[in-house]
């Protein structure tokens, strides 16, 4: 994954370092200046600190279905929803050392290509 920022105070292009194949999702935290999570083919959710090049933090779901979208869930950046196959899973980011889910939905019989939270109170 690349990113490149053009302009007067233009960037360098960087490469980010934590999928095996290739992402198919970028999100940016509200909350957290400088933090982006990615999902990938290689069935692994990636947390990158810009600050620095290699992952930060890494949920490894496994090959079985790419990671097709992931959010962060508004109000508690904490908790991400990921989408892979016709699953929806609901992870907790301080819980790293399981990586079980909170929640899994199931409802789908096609492939759900994106997830998004919207706070039913706004």
């Amino acid at each position: 994954m690349e990113m490149e920022e053009e302009g007067k105070n233009s960037l360098k292009v960087r490469r980010l370092r934590g999928h095996k194949a290739t992402a198919t999702c970028c999100v940016s935290s509200r909350e957290r200046p400088r933090l982006i999570a990615t999902a990938g083919e290689d069935g692994r959710v990636c947390f990158f600190d810009l600050r620095c090049k290699d992952a930060q933090l890494v949920i490894e779901l496994g090959t079985d279905y790419p990671v097709s979208s992931l959010c962060f869930n508004q109000g508690n950046e904490n908790v991400i929803y990921v989408s892979a196959g016709t699953q929806v899973r609901c992870f907790d980011v301080h819980m790293a050392t399981s990586w079980k889910p909170l929640e899994s939905y199931n409802y789908n019989k096609d492939e759900i290509n994106q997830v998004r939270w919207e706070n039913p109170n706004q």
